[in-house]
């Protein structure tokens, strides 16, 4: 197939690392060229290093907080230097066809000014949707998300582009379990985890998200408590930014918590291991509860925003639990798993979507 131009995959957060992986492999086995940006934010630079793509990408920005004055100015300044970095490569000679993102705001706007085609993919219907919606070219969203939402959100009809299941099936498609994680982790956090106590791993929610919730906070520092309090139990958690670690530690810390009960390891670590390997899985987002979800582990989620349609479908099929308030922590049980497949079938069919929708560019 004869392909007229590059492809640019803009990754500006830690779930899109895996998510967008196996696309840029795809193409570099066409032959087609992929242009490849990334934003200094959680652990996405060093994921990308992790998945052997070291040299092939261009960090460019960071995240502006929690402040909505540094976002928006954070998303202006993102989208110049977007902007300025990809009309270099076309100047020198490379041309870009279409751009394609899971929810980068900062590379829509910086491809709207350079006129490249846009493609935005987006799972949760109820985060800032006004900019995909108004200026991309098409969006690709899971089947599960109402039409009548998408008409309420804005979303025009013919924009639309429906996939089957979850996007996590792209890369989990692909995934084997590493069978030395364990080792692996100890070696890099010089520690010793005795693996006949339940473990679990702890995601804290996005709190610098815009839909983010209070009452999630609330809820993982009550958590904080209570498996730290068990002398059965060893947690693994795994903080998004440096700000929010910092603020873990002051409450371990504060609160007499035995931190010899849990690790926050020192570098990135795969997060399809480690799920696989625990016994159960509760985070306050929404990648890696349907990651756990789909590799068959047990999930809890104290995600307190409102509640979308993929994590609706999940809840209605026992896939997720959610915990909503302090109260409900107690149900959750806190017990070696028998390992077990997914009920859930995983297939090819969000990778054939985007791959069919990318080369009609």
């Amino acid at each position: 197939m004869n392909f007229t131009g590059a492809i640019w995959i803009d990754v500006d957060n830690s779930p899109h690392v895996p998510l967008f992986v196996p696309i840029v492999k795809r193409c570099q086995q066409m032959g087609r060229p992929v242009v490849l940006t990334a934003r200094n934010h959680a652990q996405t630079v060093e994921l990308l290093h992790n998945a052997g793509l070291s040299g092939a990408f261009e960090v460019i920005g960071e995240h502006g907080g929690k402040s909505k004055v540094k976002k928006i100015l954070g998303l202006l300044q993102r989208a110049a230097a977007l902007a300025a970095y990809v009309e270099a490569q076309q100047k020198r000679g490379l041309r870009i066809s279409v751009a394609l993102s899971h929810g980068s705001r900062t590379m829509v706007l910086a491809a709207k000014r350079l006129r490249i085609p846009v493609i935005t993919m987006y799972d949760y219907e109820y985060t800032e949707t006004f900019i995909f919606n108004t200026l991309s070219d098409r969006v690709l969203i899971p089947h599960r998300i109402p039409d009548a939402t998408l008409d309420k959100i804005g979303l025009k009809t013919h924009k639309r582009l429906k996939y089957e299941g979850f996007k996590e099936e792209l890369y989990l498609n692909y995934y084997e379990p590493d069978a030395a994680f364990w080792q692996k982790v100890e070696s890099e956090n010089s520690i010793r985890i005795d693996r006949s106590k339940v473990i679990v791993t702890l995601r804290p929610p996005a709190s610098s998200a815009n839909y983010h919730n209070e009452q999630s906070d609330k809820l993982l520092f009550a958590l904080l408590k209570k498996l730290l309090s068990r002398a059965d139990v060893f947690t693994v958690i795994l903080p998004r930014t440096h700000d929010q670690q910092a603020e873990i530690e002051h409450v371990m810390q504060s609160a007499g918590l035995d931190r010899t009960r849990a690790l926050i390891p020192k570098r990135a670590v795969n997060g399809l291991d480690l799920a696989h390997h625990s016994d159960l899985l509760i985070s306050g987002g929404g990648t890696m509860n349907r990651e756990a979800a789909l590799l068959g582990v047990p999930v809890y989620s104290i995600f307190a925003g409102k509640q979308g349609a993929l994590d609706a479908h999940m809840e209605a099929h026992g896939m997720i639990r959610f915990i909503r308030a302090i109260s409900d922590i107690e149900k959750i049980e806190l017990c070696k798993r028998t390992p077990a497949s997914s009920p859930y079938r995983i297939t090819t069919k969000v990778e054939d979507t985007v791959m069919q929708e990318l080369n009609r560019w």
